[in-house]
């Protein structure tokens, strides 16, 4: 009985203590066993950026989530070197599936010049899009990378792509943009796993394609390519 009592209340802190427990020296490990090194990235990060999400869950390092979980955008915080600016990528690079990413990567979220921790005021690149694995098409991973640079970068030649756009999000290069603009210190990282579930079809019903209007700035093919 006190054995079972002990395994029910480790599995209770395992689900709310979330990333707090997970260990920095991990990460090298997580990253290239589900395949993000090299397939997204060439190099892990050196530590794990924290994501939570209304829902009370958050990305623990492969972990899985639903869609339903994580439609509303996440909080997400790091230790901040106060002189530095941060810019963030939320990638899936699983579309249309990881048996066949003919479409990879498909990109989320894009959050440049962060100071602090505060993406409210920061440049945001395209709008957060939760997570919509097609039906039957398997896990996807969704990938949180957070770069430092000392100044403030440029991003006014990028498209502005709202919530709704679609098209641009397909193809896009996470090590494309990366070397387009110089980001080399990837500071910290997290990811998450997710399947189909009701609510996908409620979020792919709001993608439309991208209008020129929406387009608001020009596409160069170095990053975005949809």
């Amino acid at each position: 009985m006190l054995r079972a009592v002990s395994v029910a209340l480790l599995v209770v802190l395992l689900e709310t203590r979330g990333s707090e427990i997970l260990n920095d020296a991990h990460i090298y490990r997580s990253f290239a066993s589900d395949e993000i090194v090299p397939e997204v990235v060439d190099e892990a990060p050196d530590c794990w950026l924290r994501v939570s999400y209304k829902s009370g869950r958050e990305a623990e390092g492969g972990n899985r989530l639903t869609p339903t979980q994580t439609r509303s955008i996440p909080s997400v915080t790091f230790n901040a070197n106060d002189r530095s600016f941060y810019s963030l990528i939320m990638t899936d690079p699983d579309a249309p599936s990881r048996d066949d990413p003919k479409h990879r990567e498909f990109v989320h979220w894009i959050v440049g010049n962060i100071q602090g921790n505060d993406l409210e005021r920061a440049d945001t690149i395209v709008e957060y899009f939760g997570a919509a694995p097609p039906k039957g098409s398997g896990l996807h991973r969704f990938v949180f990378l957070l770069y430092e640079h000392s100044e403030r970068l440029d991003f006014a030649n990028e498209p502005r792509l709202s919530r709704n756009c679609r098209n641009p999000r397909r193809y896009f290069s996470t090590k494309n943009f990366a070397r387009k603009y110089g980001l080399t210190n990837l500071w910290a990282g997290n990811y998450f796993q997710a399947l189909y579930d009701d609510y996908v079809p409620i979020l792919q019903g709001q993608l439309s394609e991208c209008t020129q209007t929406e387009l608001t700035g020009p596409r160069n093919g170095t990053a975005f390519g949809g």
